[in-house]
């Protein structure tokens, strides 16, 4: 999880699971308004919990400890925060567009499965994962270096690997264990629920 990559991946993320949860969307906008809102609850409340309970706080303590690799080196601002609103006001505006992502990611989601528009969104999903598949290409070999903006500018080959700094990679490991497993988990649940045709648990 890196600032160029975690809004793209907060709004695939929720609009995958209202595609995975579709026969639950469908059921119930067939069956009532009333049911329809409480099935929209639950998708919007993951899409909005993910990018706040999981890759907000995993992005947070990047930052924090690795500012120049959380952000892939693509500006130095992120390392000057201190005293300086501007630069640690891109931070919180990095959050904000978190949720957004997420928020948007659901709202389209469940609009177009329940229009009928399913091969549309995931297009769209789709389209969005290549672009940031794009982004994190364009900056190699950002993700696997490791150290300070202006030591990266000046010749990447010189920074170690991730895996070479054993504080940095056991973090690394342990949040994107942190930020995998939920959705892991959320989307067995999720088709689950749409294999039985209830609302989504």
């Amino acid at each position: 999880m890196v600032v160029p990559t975690d809004v793209q991946a907060a709004f695939i993320a929720a609009a995958f699971f209202a595609d995975v949860g579709a026969s639950s969307i469908e059921a119930a906008w067939k069956e009532s308004p009333e049911r329809l809102e409480r099935v929209y609850q639950r998708f919007r409340f993951r899409a909005v919990a993910y990018p706040a309970a999981f890759v907000g706080p995993s992005a947070t303590l990047f930052l924090l400890g690795w500012p120049a690799w959380e952000s892939q080196y693509w500006s130095a601002r992120f390392e000057t925060t201190g005293g300086r609103p501007f630069d640690a006001g891109l931070f919180a505006l990095f959050l904000l567009l978190l949720f957004i992502g997420g928020w948007f990611g659901n709202r389209i989601g469940f609009r177009w499965v329940v229009s009928g528009a399913r091969k549309k969104l995931r297009a769209l999903y789709l389209s969005v994962l290549l672009m940031t598949v794009g982004i994190v290409l364009v900056q190699w070999p950002a993700p696997i270096r490791l150290g300070g903006y202006e030591a990266f500018r000046r010749d990447p080959s010189s920074l170690p690997y991730i895996w070479q700094d054993g504080t940095f990679f056991i973090a690394f490991c342990a949040i994107s264990a942190y930020c995998v497993v939920p959705l892991v988990v959320w989307f067995l649940l999720i088709r689950r629920s749409a294999k039985e045709g209830s609302p989504s648990g």
